[in-house]
């Protein structure tokens, strides 16, 4: 009797096929915006935050003599991962008109990820950040929610600070600032001279050098969106100009820092960088074309140049303390 009233399924049966096979393509699709997501917010940006983070909290430790926590450390780190893709992804969103016109490629802006599952993932991240930064500690959560808001100011229509050079340097390099202030935060140290040096020029270059440098060859997208960045205002050859002017002024500071500090670590980033500000120089300088207008090719020299210097310049002082 009991086998005659239950239904019985054929594996063809659309019922049982419903039964186990619907939650793939939702969990295919959540995959791909992940992982679209991911490519928006630039994953060597979000590689070289991890190392801002990571390199202040070992500074630190290692010159105060302490063993950092490990748990907070690794805790920490995730929250900041998070935060900054949070703020990219929101970034993305509000650059999706100047993106489109620059004919960028990135996800937003070819329209391969949706603008409304780039707003989900700003909150999700952002929460995400936040949540995990309270296991680091409450140093860790108030530097988490001030790189978030200051984030959101470089963004946020109205008050972006990206529209000009002046304050898209000032957000980005007080950005840069607080991961480092986080990072000594996790350590469970107070902030050392070695580490205050590091994260000063560092955090420097970004206002600097990349804040001017990503804008070289986005002038038509960022004219039509009413920007006023100093590539916009005083053209592409000024902004090159102050792009290396600053890389000499920074690689300066950070000899005379590694010189009064006279520890490793910051010796031997201190010749990364000068290297390295030498890189940016030479891309600050593009070949002329035979009409006498500068090249294409070199439009993203000098921020690439400078990106692999901040590489080089963390990795290496990382190297320094493995060695010392």
């Amino acid at each position: 009797m009991t086998q005659a009233l239950t239904p019985r399924l054929s594996p063809s049966s659309p019922s049982a096929i419903t039964a186990f096979d619907t939650p793939w393509p939702s969990l295919v699709s959540t995959a791909r915006t992940v992982r679209l997501c991911l490519r928006e917010a630039r994953p060597l940006v979000q590689v070289m935050f991890v190392l801002r983070f990571v390199t202040g909290a070992l500074l630190t430790a290692s010159a105060a003599h302490h063993r950092p926590d490990a748990p907070h450390l690794l805790v920490g780190t995730a929250a900041w991962w998070a935060a900054t893709v949070s703020v990219y992804v929101f970034n993305g969103v509000s650059d999706l008109r100047e993106d489109r016109a620059n004919r960028s490629q990135r996800p937003l802006a070819s329209g391969r990820l949706t603008e409304v599952a780039a707003r989900r993932a700003v909150v999700v991240t952002a929460l995400a950040g936040l949540l995990l930064s309270c296991a680091a500690g409450w140093r860790v959560v108030e530097a988490t929610a001030v790189f978030l808001a200051l984030g959101y100011a470089y963004s946020a229509p109205r008050i972006a600070a990206k529209c000009r050079s002046w304050s898209a340097s000032g957000v980005t390099c007080a950005a840069a600032g607080t991961t480092y202030l986080a990072g000594v935060a996790s350590s469970g140290s107070e902030l050392t001279a070695e580490a205050a040096v590091f994260a000063l020029v560092l955090s420097l270059g970004v206002g600097l050098i990349a804040a001017v440098a990503k804008d070289l060859g986005s002038t038509r997208g960022d004219a039509l969106a009413g920007r006023r960045t100093l590539a916009v205002v005083r053209g592409d050859h000024s902004a090159r100009r102050f792009c290396a002017a600053s890389g000499g002024a920074l690689t300066l500071v950070l000899t005379a820092g590694a010189l009064w500090v006279r520890e490793l670590p910051l010796d031997v980033a201190a010749a990364a960088f000068a290297v390295g500000a030498l890189c940016v120089a030479g891309r600050c300088l593009p070949p002329r074309t035979q009409d006498g207008t500068a090249g294409d090719g070199n439009i993203r020299g000098p921020y690439r140049s400078w990106m692999a210097t901040q590489y080089a310049v963390h990795l290496a002082a990382l190297a320094a303390l493995v060695l010392a």
